[in-house]
Parts: structure tokens; C-alpha cells; sequence
């Protein structure tokens, strides 16, 4: 049975619609757009939940689509050159866990192997799902997927985040809510954890982060040298949800710490999380903010790994929606994307940002119609001298993907 969020998250995202790597050749599956290049992509008309990476010179595109009654599956491509690669399925099922904000994944890991992640219903709440993860060898065969918590609860487990990990291994973390049974799959306490697989998806060990998250942001992970570097909304006592950091050295988890106070005070959660992005010891940070009203979409630059940020870079004020996603240029800027509404459509734009504090003009990437839960959680990667962001529409065939040049960026 297809799960998809109950009634109050509805509000939410109603109160947010007023208030969630290398060069190669551009493909030759474009068409003309007043905005972004449209690219051609080899999704179905039903897809959706798009994900990205970006690689040795190739883009890495998943998404799930369905493939009968109560059944999905999460497939991939890559473009490298000038075409898509046959679609692949990494994993396929009954009882999956659908839904527009809690993203499934694929990540290219070293020696040839990749790692996924997809969320399946284990209870009849509305909110019951477990994480499921699985791996590829070279041979591009996949193994059974694991459970990487093993709390047995029918709760929320979900929006996760994978990083490759040293020793062909893999790290991933999650918003954990084993806390919140009992609690018609909205009360209670969230909570990030982490656990790091091996290469037979053995969980080798497993971690509280934070026992207070809020329920249902997307985290982001990045590798900084040898260390990880993890990003969340958090939840205070009094219902501040600012963005908190974790820091994984391989052998033990940092105490939280915080990105910066926005002061933001709301009673539900906004389903909006923070972006990150690096490259070596720089690290730009993006997040979506509301407080006293006003929404912003923020960025911030670190030196050093993500110990110390930059005041944040306001690059969007008042008509943003948020669902951001970041990149890092060549020239020290990051590229910002986020949803954005105009009259009563809602534009992906994106926009370049100065650590000094200096922003350029935003960019359409694409116009999308209403700014509703259907485009679900856009994405952004860079590919040498270009940009390629994903985005569902419901409305007009499914997975969407567009290339904007980074001279676009002002």
C-alpha cells in the first residue's frame, strides 16, 4: 500500500506556499526554453522524486516510478557525453513508502560500486516506514537490501543522507522516530542517527546525534578531508528550528552545534532542509528561514571544514517557498537554487553568491505552475561549466531536468 503524508502536513505545505564535479559535453537532447535548457529524459510519464549526482564527469539521475498495483521501482541513468544511459533498477517492490518530500537515492561509491536507499511501509500508520539500503558491486549486481536501524518500531524513519566512507564503506544518517510511537506518527520526539555499512551492508555501528530533531526536513551530509560533515533542522523546547551541524571523524560523533540563530519559531514542521556543498575545507551551507513572517533563503561559507561559517548571504527575501539545493563554483561563489512564487506560479531559480556578502541576479531555471507538494524536493548539481537541476511535474509528464550555463550567473 502506497503511504503519503497525512492531513497536517498538508497545512504545512499550504503555510509554506504563503510564507521543503567535472566537465563534460553539453546533451544533445535539449530543447529550447525561455529559461533553462529542457533536456529530454528517460523517466515515464508516472515518475517522480527525482534525485542527482554529479561525477567524474558524469550526472547521475534516480527517480521511482511505478511498475504495477502497490508496486515501484527506483531507477537511474547517467549522461555522460551527449546521451542517457539505458535506465537501470536499482530496487522494486510492493508496500513502498511514496511520497513528494522524503526523496529516495543513489550514490556512485569507489571501485565501481554504488549504494541506494528507498523507504518501505512496515506498519498500517500513516507514518510507519523503514529505511531499506542496498548496494551494487562493479558488476552491477545488487544485494538485499538492510535495515540500517534496528529499533523494530512501526514509526518515521526516513530522509536519508549517504556519503561514501573510507575502506569501501558507507555512511548514512536519518531523521529516526522510534521515539514517537504511540503518538499517531506526530507526537513524541524526533531523532537523528547514523551508522556506517561495509561493502556487505553489515551495520558495523550505530549512533544517536541529536534527540530533538524536527520531524520531517531533509538532512544533508558532506565528506570535508577526512571527516563528515552533517546538516539538520533542528527542534528546540520552544520551537526554534534552526539548522544544527555533526561532525563523524570515523570514530565518534561532535555534540550539535549551531549554524546560525535565525529565530525562527513555528509550532509544525516546514519540510524544508538545509543544502550542503564542498570542496576540500570549503564548505557553503543553504537553508530556508521564516522569522517574524519574512521568508529568506540564506547561504553561508566555511574555510575550515564547517567549523566556522560566514554571516549568512541573504540571496532570496519574501517570495521564496525554499526546498533549496547548493553548489560550489570555481570562482569561491556557490550556486543557490530554490522554488520561488510569482503571481501564481512558482519559478526554480537560482542564483550566485560572494562569501564577502555580494549576490548576483537570480536565473530561471524553469517555471513550474503552482508551487505545490507535486514539484517535490528540486535538485542541483554542476558539471564543469554547467548546471543541471531535476524537479517533478505532475501536470506535464513527470521527471523534468534542464541545464543552465554557469555563465548565466551574474
Amino acid at each position: 500500500m502506497i503511504r503519503l503524508l497525512p492531513p497536517w502536513s498538508l497545512l504545512l505545505a499550504g503555510l509554506l506556499a504563503v510564507g521543503c564535479q567535472s566537465s563534460a559535453d553539453a546533451p544533445d537532447t535539449e530543447t529550447s526554453s525561455p529559461e533553462g535548457l529542457q533536456l529530454d529524459v528517460p523517466a515515464s510519464a508516472e515518475s517522480g522524486q527525482p534525485h542527482l549526482y554529479a561525477e567524474n564527469g558524469r550526472v547521475w539521475m534516480s527517480w521511482v516510478e511505478p511498475t504495477g498495483e502497490d508496486r515501484h521501482a527506483l531507477r537511474y541513468a547517467t549522461l555522460a557525453d551527449t546521451t542517457w544511459a539505458e535506465p537501470q533498477t536499482a530496487a522494486q517492490g510492493p508496500d513502498w513508502f511514496v511520497n513528494w518530500a522524503d526523496v529516495p537515492s543513489l550514490r556512485p561509491l569507489p571501485s565501481g560500486r554504488l549504494a541506494a536507499h528507498y523507504l518501505e511501509s512496515n506498519g498500517e500508520g500513516a507514518l510507519a516506514y523503514a529505511v531499506r539500503i542496498t548496494q551494487a558491486g562493479a558488476d552491477g549486481t545488487w544485494q538485499p537490501a538492510v535495515t540500517p536501524h534496528d529499533d523494530g518500531t512501526e514509526t518515521e524513519h526516513g530522509f536519508v543522507s549517504m556519503l561514501p566512507w573510507p575502506t569501501d564503506r558507507l555512511l548514512a544518517v536519518w531523521l529516526d522516530g522510534r521515539k514517537m510511537g504511540g503518538q499517531e506518527g506526530h507526537g513524541g520526539e524526533m531523532t537523528l542517527r547514523g551508522t556506517v555499512l561495509d561493502s556487505t551492508e553489515t551495520v558495523e555501528r550505530q549512533a544517536l546525534l541529536d534527540a530533538r530533531t524536527c520531524e520531517c526536513c531533509p538532512t544533508t551530509a558532506v565528506r570535508t578531508g577526512d571527516e563528515a560533515l552533517v546538516a539538520y533542522r533542528d527542534r528546540s523546547e520552544k520551537e526554534i528550528r534552526n539548522i544544527r551541524l555533526v561532525r563523524f571523524d570515523g570514530q565518534s560523533w561532535s555534540e550539535p552545534s549551531l549554524l546560525h540563530d535565525d529565530g525562527w519559531q513555528i509550532e509544525g514542521c516546514p519540510v524544508n532542509g538545509p543544502a550542503l556543498a564542498a570542496r576540500d575545507d570549503r564548505v557553503a551551507a543553504a537553508w530556508y528561514t521564516a522569522p517574524n513572517g519574512t521568508p529568506r533563503v540564506h547561504v553561508a561559507f566555511s574555510d575550515d571544514g564547517g567549523r566556522q561559517f560566514t554571516e549568512p548571504v541573504v540571496v532570496a527575501e519574501d517570495t521564496p517557498t525554499g526546498r533549496v539545493d547548493v553548489v560550489l563554483l570555481d570562482d569561491g561563489r556557490a550556486a543557490v537554487s530554490w522554488l520561488d512564487q510569482s503571481d501564481a506560479e512558482a519559478l526554480l531559480q537560482v542564483q550566485a553568491a560572494r562569501p564577502e556578502g555580494s549576490a548576483g541576479a537570480p536565473a530561471t531555471i524553469a517555471t513550474l505552475g503552482a508551487a505545490s507538494r507535486g514539484v517535490g524536493m528540486p535538485r542541483l548539481v554542476r558539471r564543469g561549466s554547467s548546471l543541471y537541476a531535476a524537479w517533478t511535474d505532475p501536470d506535464n509528464g513527470g521527471v523534468q531536468a534542464a541545464r543552465l550555463g554557469v555563465d548565466a550567473l551574474r
